[in-house]
This record gives C-alpha cells, sequence and structure tokens, in this order.
C-alpha cells in the first residue's frame, strides 16, 4: 500500500500546480475542483497509510478523521491545518467537476460565500480555496517527511 499512499501524496503537489494554473487561466470552477482534489489526495495518502481501504464518498472532514494527520493534534502545527480544512470544506463540491460555470455560481450564492466580496465572487472563492489547499498541501507534506523519517 506504500506505493499507493506515495502516489496520491506526490498526486496532491500536482494538482495544487493543476488550481494554481486553471486559476491563472480563468478558469475558477475548474481550479477550486483541483484544489479540493490536491487535499483529497493528501488526505488519500495519508489514510492509506493507517488503512488500505478508501471510501470514495468525497467527504474531506469524514476522510481526515481516518487519517494519521487526525491523530496529531499535540504536534505544533496541526491547529493551523485543521483551520485550513475547514475553510476549504466550506468550499468543496465533489460535484465541481460536473458543474457549469453557472452553476458553481449559484452553489457559491446559496452557501453565502459570495457576502461582502465586490467584484467577481467566484474569481475570490477561487483564489481563497486555492491559497488555503496549497498551504494544507504544504503544511501535510511535512508532516508526511515526519511521518516517513520514522
Amino acid at each position: 500500500m506504500r506505493s499507493l499512499a506515495e502516489n496520491d501524496h506526490k498526486a496532491a503537489f500536482e494538482r495544487i500546480e493543476d488550481a494554481d494554473f486553471l486559476h491563472d487561466k480563468g478558469s475558477y470552477p475548474f481550479a477550486m475542483y483541483a484544489s479540493g482534489l490536491a487535499v483529497e489526495c493528501l488526505l488519500r495518502a495519508f489514510r492509506v497509510l493507517v488503512e488500505p481501504t478508501i471510501d470514495a464518498r468525497h467527504d474531506l472532514l469524514q476522510l481526515w478523521k481516518k487519517t494519521a494527520l487526525a491523530d496529531v493534534h499535540r504536534e505544533p502545527g496541526y491547529d493551523r491545518i485543521y483551520e485550513l480544512l475547514i475553510e476549504i470544506s466550506a468550499r468543496w463540491q465533489n460535484s465541481y467537476r460536473f458543474a457549469s460555470n453557472d452553476e458553481v455560481r449559484a452553489l457559491l450564492k446559496k452557501s453565502r460565500q459570495d457576502r461582502g466580496i465586490k467584484g467577481n465572487f467566484v474569481k475570490y472563492n477561487s483564489k481563497k480555496f486555492y491559497e488555503s489547499a496549497k498551504e494544507f498541501v504544504q503544511l501535510g507534506g511535512e508532516k508526511w517527511k515526519q511521518l516517513n523519517k520514522k
């Protein structure tokens, strides 16, 4: 299972690069999807280290609870990683991969992610989501190195 975990770990960093590229090109909904996918890949990598069975429901908070990351709450940086996960989960929809730009706009409005934002709130949410996901992947990558040194 180590190779599956390593593949998911590597994919997390590739997907966050994809998210940056997509956001820069103005493909905001798909950039949001790629950002969430990066987080999901990293969580899957940690999950496979504990248990080889993966639940495919794409619920980031549920996946988190089943990973080695959820057990490091006494370690430095845990609060920030968890805070980022909560922020990411508020914007994450696996259905973004099937959604039109108008549907993503409607989903963001429905979840009140447009409040207080002047201008293009889809672009704002895409950037915010990407930045949170990137930091999550970076911090998770550091935890990955620590766990793999042991």
